[in-house]
């Protein structure tokens, strides 16, 4: 008579060692990390949530069949020796199949902040609670306040905060310098974030966008909106201001009345500058320029010669670096002596002809290219991305030609700390960024969670354009579902022949810099600043 064989028992989990603590991002992948290596064991992770005072566990198992890992979350675990006689006593909070770490991770993290969440496994995937709880959203809102751009949070509760629609920023700095204050004043903008720090009213160190000590004063004197706050007492070894508060005022206030009137016109850096008379011969731009405000003629003209009539203010600025206290009054002069227009697109020109045109199939190519790239992403990969980076310095070696690497991380902030972005807003920073950079940059992973830059025949000045217009591009509207408020970027700059003379150094450089970056308030650090 036959036998069935006995259903062998489930393979016992695997257990990870108990945290005292919300688990982080490198806690989640270590455990799918585990799973995928035993396909169809369950691997656990116990951990105490503090604020509630018990434990929680969650759980993910990776199918034979190469299926998506499935998540379990426990929102009150008991691990005793009769628990699992009872089946509701540990029964499962949610599931959900997903390979996306990041996205397990956010879910847990608001599940723990907020309690039980009683949506839908659907809603809880789209991170909803930043959109639909309003009031879970303000309570992260100022859990979140950051000191700086970079991915440090506040350390002290402000003493004063307000609107600059409310009082400008020269009105600003001067309240601080009459009444003798010591401590942080943190600008947040759409430019981005700056701060300055006191001593008796005295400005010590600013840091603006990629700029520090007196210009990141006066770039913070041109901006119009955002809001302020002044936290009492916070110091810094740093010393970068060199001169008064009254003197940069003065120089600042008068750009100030620039950008206002340029706005009137429509300028943004997406804007583009178009020639006004097309066969200007350089007499008449003498004369005509004669009539504005006094400035240096050779710098006037070095950036009317950079206008095709194609290029956007950004591209200006990046074929021509100049820091805003040079181009600013020029743009406003060249402008107010009816030299250049500010127009929301390019004069036609005729389109060069496509791969299509020449009997090339696009669908070949972009077949060839989409193995080189990760999927997930469809970024380039981190190996891949060096041989172009060596194919660059060859490049150098035999044309002279610079280039430069910008190395950036960006995180999410949460109570926990820092924690790397989801995939959805990794691919949608990446078309932003796409959008800026021209077609010969390359955008691609750098190391485990870092991406790189490769800018080819770009100094480091015009690479600190770029970056900062890929910052703006990041932090002024929402990412997905994602309040940039709560994006924090960090980015190195370094540059051959400027930095250094060999590959090596170049990354460690851009490293170093992107390093400073966060540990700093500034989200863009050179990698010559560093070393001045």
């Amino acid at each position: 008579m036959y036998r069935p064989p006995k259903p062998q028992p489930p393979p016992p989990p695997i257990r990870m060692p108990t945290l005292g603590a919300l688990p982080s991002y490198e806690h989640v992948a270590q455990m799918l990390g585990q799973a995928q290596q035993a396909r169809g064991r369950v691997v656990e992770l116990v951990f105490i949530n503090q604020s509630q005072h018990h434990e929680k566990m969650l759980s993910v198992r990776c199918p034979v069949d190469d299926s998506d890992p499935v998540w379990l979350f426990y929102a009150q675990f008991r691990d005793e020796p009769n628990a699992a006689n009872n089946p509701n006593q540990n029964a499962p909070a949610w599931s959900y199949q997903s390979p996306d770490v990041a996205l397990i991770h956010n879910i847990v993290t608001r599940e723990c902040m907020g309690g039980p969440v009683e949506e839908s496994a659907e809603q809880i995937t789209t991170l909803s609670g930043f959109k639909n709880n309003t009031s879970g959203a303000d309570n992260l809102a100022q859990a979140f306040r950051n000191a700086g751009a970079g991915l440090q949070q506040a350390q002290t509760p402000a003493s004063m905060q307000g609107d600059l629609k409310n009082i400008q920023v020269p009105k600003l700095l001067l309240s601080v310098a009459m009444h003798e204050l010591t401590g942080r004043l943190y600008i947040e903008s759409p430019q981005g974030g700056s701060e300055i720090f006191f001593e008796n009213g005295k400005p010590l160190h600013a840091n603006a966008l990629d700029s520090q000590g007196d210009m990141a004063i006066i770039e913070m004197i041109t901006w119009q909106d955002g809001r302020f706050e002044f936290h009492d007492n916070e110091r810094t070894t740093a010393r970068t201001v060199s001169q008064s508060l009254d003197t940069l005022v003065q120089q600042g206030t008068p750009l100030r009345e620039y950008v206002r009137e340029l706005n009137t016109h429509g300028l943004s850096m997406e804007s583009y500058l178009v020639r006004r008379l097309p066969n200007l011969t350089e007499a008449d731009f003498e004369r005509a320029v004669y009539s504005g405000i006094p400035l240096d003629l050779n710098m006037q003209k070095l950036l009317y010669q950079c206008i095709d009539n194609q290029s956007t203010v950004f591209d200006v600025l990046r074929r021509r670096p100049m820091s805003k206290t040079e181009w600013l009054p020029i743009l406003y002069n060249l402008v107010k002596c009816d030299l250049v227009v500010i127009s929301n697109r390019a004069a036609q020109v005729q389109q060069q002809l496509p791969l299509e045109a020449m009997g090339i199939d696009r669908a070949t190519v972009q077949a060839g290219m989409r193995s080189l790239l990760r999927p997930e992403t469809e970024l380039i990969n981190y190996p891949l991305i060096l041989h172009f980076v060596e194919q660059e310095f060859f490049r150098y070696e035999s044309s002279g030609l610079p280039f430069s690497l910008i190395i950036f991380e960006m995180a999410m902030r949460t109570p926990d700390g820092p924690q790397p972005l989801p995939i959805p807003h990794i691919r949608e920073i990446a078309k932003r960024i796409n959008l800026i950079t021209r077609k010969i940059d390359l955008l691609a992973h750098f190391e485990t969670f870092a991406f790189m830059i490769l800018l080819p025949y770009t100094n480091v000045n015009a690479a600190a354009v770029v970056a900062n217009r890929i910052t703006q591009a990041i932090l002024s509207s929402p990412v997905c579902d994602l309040d940039s408020r709560y994006i924090a970027v960090a980015m190195g700059i370094a540059g051959l022949p400027e930095d250094c003379d060999n590959i090596g150094m170049l990354l460690a450089g851009a490293k170093e810099a992107k390093k400073r970056a966060q540990q700093g308030s500034s989200p863009i650090v050179l990698l010559k600043d560093i070393r001045s």
